[in-house]
């Protein structure tokens, strides 16, 4: 069963390190001015980072490949959220003690009253 996971785990840090672009934060499409004067878009890439807001504008030309670096950032959590929970998968499964389905031996606990037939 070790290997089935250490497999796994091996196809999810491999596509990791395929990854070659990312962003992380999320981009808005923005205006400035009102009704006939309204002017846009422009783009702005914002996030947070050491718990401050951060904050760039994005020329138009370059809009798309920051969505494709954004989509990049999505996936590559998403791949660490799973390599996360494989491993403690495999270390709980490995934790636990091999056991026999309905036991009979049980202990008792040693405040129980007897019981009376």
């Amino acid at each position: 069963m070790e290997q089935k996971f250490e497999q796994k785990r091996s196809e999810i840090l491999n596509q990791m390190q395929h990854i070659d672009r990312l962003r992380q934060g999320s981009i808005s499409e923005q205006y400035y001015g009102s009704g006939s004067d309204r002017q846009g878009p422009y783009y702005v890439l914002q996030g947070y980072a050491d718990g401050k807001h951060w904050s760039k504008r994005i020329p138009r030309e370059q809009v798309e490949q920051v969505k494709a670096d954004l989509e990049a950032g999505v996936h590559f959590r998403d791949l660490c959220q799973r390599f996360a929970d494989l491993t403690e998968e495999a270390t709980v499964t490995k934790d636990e003690p091999a056991r026999k389905k309905n036991s009979r031996s049980r202990s008792r606990n040693a405040t129980a009253k007897p019981k009376r037939f």
